[in-house]
């Protein structure tokens, strides 16, 4: 008996969690997909005009680590989330972007790395540091720096601050590919509002592959 009715009060709790984020505030589909490809297009140099809409779910424990993973008051609940997505081929994804339902907030966008074509120079260039230093070296902590020093200029550009802070917990350590032809390495982005954002770019060119939001103060 006294199962039965924890089971009940656990169908009835998680019901009414349902309930209340159905009850949320929802911007919909068409101003989701809007939002989702500013964000492609100003993150990754990109020209896209129509992209795929998936609205989802998400179960958020206290546990979890990510900015968005409770409502705030640090218990379980349930929140609407937009995938907007640019398919590249049967099961590859081109762009992706990840938006609070409620406000159409970021929380996370990713490129696919067959995006990125290289120029000659920068094609000569990671050729050039592949052969003169197969192993990690001196020059390879020069092209990190440079990779750093691209995140902050990226993040001037296009996180609405002009002095952000660049964070690395594993400074001039080498990246698990960095001894391949490219290598990506990531980075953190604190603004001064307290946000920190998460960065992915790739060197030689300089693209961003990935951004999320992974503290928000609000």
């Amino acid at each position: 008996m006294k199962r039965k009715l924890l089971l009940l009060t656990v169908i009835i709790l998680s019901l009414s969690l349902c309930l209340s984020a159905c009850g949320e505030k929802n911007i919909g589909e068409e101003k989701a997909k809007e939002i989702g490809l500013k964000y492609i297009n100003q993150y990754f140099n990109a020209n896209e005009t129509d992209a795929k809409v998936y609205r989802e779910l998400w179960e958020c424990y206290p546990e979890d680590t990510a900015a968005f993973s409770t409502n705030g008051d640090t218990e379980f609940s349930y929140r609407w989330v937009y995938r907007v997505y640019i398919p590249l081929a049967a099961s590859l994804i081109k762009y992706e972007v990840y938006l609070l339902g409620d406000t159409g907030d970021l929380m996370y966008a990713n490129q696919h790395e067959m995006n990125i074509i290289l120029s000659d120079e920068q094609k000569e260039r990671s050729n050039n540091l592949f052969l003169d230093e197969p192993e990690w070296g001196e020059k390879h902590i020069e092209a990190l720096s440079e990779l750093y020093q691209a995140c902050y200029d990226w993040s001037v550009q296009n996180l609405d601050e002009p002095h952000p802070m660049l964070l690395d917990t594993d400074i001039y350590q080498q990246p698990n590919d960095s001894l391949q032809r490219t290598f990506s390495a990531p980075c953190y982005a604190v603004t001064k509002d307290g946000r920190v954002y998460s960065l992915t770019m790739e060197w030689p060119s300089l693209q961003v592959l990935s951004i999320s939001v992974i503290n928000d103060p609000k």
